[in-house]
């Protein structure tokens, strides 16, 4: 089995489609009062509109790509953490029932993510457990920062505690990259900022004491954790040999990043390969990124293809690890 657990998904009921020709569409992810928020156009966002919301659509594509089932999540452009709380808590509602729908039909095939309204901790907090206890949703994905703040931020402290309590895993994708006015030519607000910006979300959970305060998260990282895999050594070194480095934590860094899962999704057999050996196969899961042009279209031959490892290490890596983490039966 196949398990792809790095896809996104606006449902169809939450969209309205138009303008639509041969070569450009829109679509509007409408708002709680039916207000569009989210417009896409073909070529910016880099997938075919029915893609993002196409149950019949994903399935076509997840057998091609020999994927069995997805773990969906929005796009990080429907986290909406700057939008008014209570609206961004009525979208994340919508979504979520969304979801859960499209599990209710096909458990076979799909898991789900709840989309969470991160800029009112206590209210993600609250729409966590209705996620989970009432709807049935796996987990949770969040960005790289709230609006700007680091996910050490002391006001999320709330949705920890509910995570932790709840004991389900937090998905992190990268959003809102710092130094954007430095990134706004040749596509490098992702293929830079995403993964330097993955890499700051893991150090603040690791710095920031939230893994030492809350010892059950269990965090996956998008793109295989970003730069966060090579800088290990630079962290534990500097944690050593800096006191600034130890405000918050009187342990090593390494010992907090085990606690850190990855997806597999860096476009590059030796940096996985290097992924693979530096975390273990145990901390692995398949991720794509589907629908966008940066996602794995052959992602089973990429890890089919890595060395040294025993079929039953690239079974963990294909589905095993994220069965046990998403608690799939």
């Amino acid at each position: 089995m196949r398990i792809d657990v790095h896809s996104h998904q606006i449902p169809a009921s939450c969209i309205i489609e138009s303008e639509t020709t041969a070569d450009t569409y829109t679509v509007h992810v409408a708002g709680s009062d039916g207000e569009p928020l989210y417009h896409a156009r073909r070529g910016v966002n880099g997938h075919e509109p029915e893609q993002i919301y196409s149950v019949a659509r994903r399935l076509k594509d997840m057998a091609a790509e020999g994927i069995d089932m997805h773990v969906i999540s929005t796009p990080p452009f429907c986290f909406y953490y700057d939008t008014e709380p209570t609206k961004a808590l009525a979208i994340c509602r919508r979504i979520n029932d969304s979801f859960a729908e499209t599990v209710a039909n096909d458990r076979g095939h799909f898991v789900a993510l709840a989309n969470l309204p991160m800029q009112a901790p206590e209210d993600a907090a609250t729409e966590l457990e209705r996620a989970v206890r009432e709807l049935g949703l796996s987990g949770v994905e969040i960005g790289t920062n709230v609006d700007g703040k680091n996910l050490d931020d002391p006001s999320l402290a709330p949705f920890y505690a509910k995570v932790h309590e709840l004991d389900v895993p937090i998905f992190i994708h990268s959003v809102n990259v710092l130094g954007p006015e430095r990134l706004d030519k040749y596509h490098l607000g992702n293929l830079i900022g995403n993964p330097t910006e993955d890499a700051l979300a893991a150090a603040s959970l690791i710095f920031g004491c939230v893994l030492q305060e809350f010892p059950r998260l269990k965090v996956y990282i998008a793109h295989g954790g970003g730069s966060c895999p090579y800088l290990r050594g630079r962290w534990e070194h500097g944690w050593r040999v800096r006191d600034d480095a130890k405000v918050k934590i009187q342990r090593p860094p390494s010992e907090f990043f085990g606690q850190l899962r990855f997806d597999t999704l860096t476009h590059f057999g030796p940096a996985l390969n290097y992924l693979v050996e530096t975390v273990g196969p145990e901390r692995l899961m398949l991720g794509t990124d589907y629908p966008f042009d940066m996602s794995d279209t052959d992602p089973v031959r990429a890890i089919a293809s890595l060395p040294h490892l025993s079929d039953r290490e690239k079974d963990m890596i294909f589905s095993g690890n994220a069965m046990e983490l998403l608690k799939i039966i």
